[in-house]
């Protein structure tokens, strides 16, 4: 953790459940904090470390330190500082002495105050019922239940400090497969699991020209996409499936950025957003086990 003063007070039963903010297909809820107003949080399994927006900060009279520059999904050049947030309350559970990044967050693509990361959630056990529309936040000490019938419990690897897959292929049709008439196209490396995100499947630009979407290869769409601080171009094309350990999804949305830049414009990015994710009834990642279960819908 990059900073190891943050404190997660839990209630007596050790898990606390939110109601879940799933539009425009990222995970926010509200939250309690200083200043006397609901604070709407985004749980983004793609950040590091947490962060809240600069203007509230100041509203706030947070302490702040110098600037420099980082980066988030689509930019290199995302002006932060450190701070610390007292304390905030997510239902029962009591954050205090929260560590965050001080980000203008007023150019998101939805209303943001604070993003919980990975020197939070690696501290819990975090589910997210989008079958029941709720966040489930539990002690690290407990362990989560086994998946039911045609559920799958796999192994989560880190790509840095982001949870991630191993094993993941695109497919292709092929009229010459048994069905469901698919067949492996593009191994991927480590995926990532950005809960950030309300995109299927990104991949950067080197994954994108392996698996054919790139201009002039076929039916593509233009789009905009956008980090915290600013939008970047991004091409969209169709994939046949996603075999993802024993699920085969048929029928995925591609995007990639059109130029390098921010995270995932990176040498072999692939990450997996809220729209692959939310076909499962419930996803469930264990940091300290290094676990993700799954559960059919």
């Amino acid at each position: 953790m990059l900073n190891d003063r943050t404190r997660l007070l839990f209630p007596a039963s050790g898990t606390v459940e939110l109601p879940l903010i799933f539009v425009p297909r990222v995970l926010r809820c509200v939250a309690a904090g200083p200043g006397g107003h609901p604070l709407t949080v985004l749980i983004d399994t793609g950040t590091d470390p947490s962060a809240i927006d600069l203007g509230l900060a100041r509203r706030l009279d947070l302490r702040l330190g110098d600037f420099g520059l980082g980066s988030d999904a689509a930019s290199d050049h995302v002006r932060f500082t450190e701070s610390v947030l007292p304390w905030l309350r997510l239902g029962d559970l009591t954050l205090r002495d929260l560590y965050v990044l001080a980000v203008d967050l007023s150019r998101a693509p939805f209303k943001v105050d604070l993003v919980l990361g990975y020197n939070v959630l690696s501290s819990l056990t975090l589910t997210i019922d989008y079958a029941a529309g709720l966040l489930r936040l539990g002690h690290p000490d407990l362990t989560p239940p086994a998946p039911g019938h045609g559920g799958a419990a796999l192994t989560m690897r880190f790509f840095e400090h982001f949870p991630a897959l191993e094993g993941a292929a695109l497919l292709c049709a092929d009229e010459r497969c048994a069905e469901p008439g698919l067949r492996e196209a593009l191994q991927l490396p480590l995926v990532t699991i950005d809960t950030g995100s309300n995109g299927a499947l990104t991949l950067s630009p080197d994954l994108a020209f392996q698996a054919g979407v790139r201009r002039g290869a076929g039916p593509l769409a233009g789009d905009e996409g956008r980090g915290f601080v600013e939008g970047v171009p991004v091409l969209r094309a169709a994939a046949a499936g996603l075999r993802l350990g024993p699920f085969t999804l048929p029928s995925i949305e591609l995007d990639t950025p059109e130029h390098p830049g921010g995270d995932l414009g990176r040498l072999g990015r692939a990450n997996l957003g809220n729209a692959i994710l939310d076909r499962f009834a419930r996803v469930t990642l264990d940091y300290r086990r290094a676990v993700c279960v799954l559960e059919q819908a």
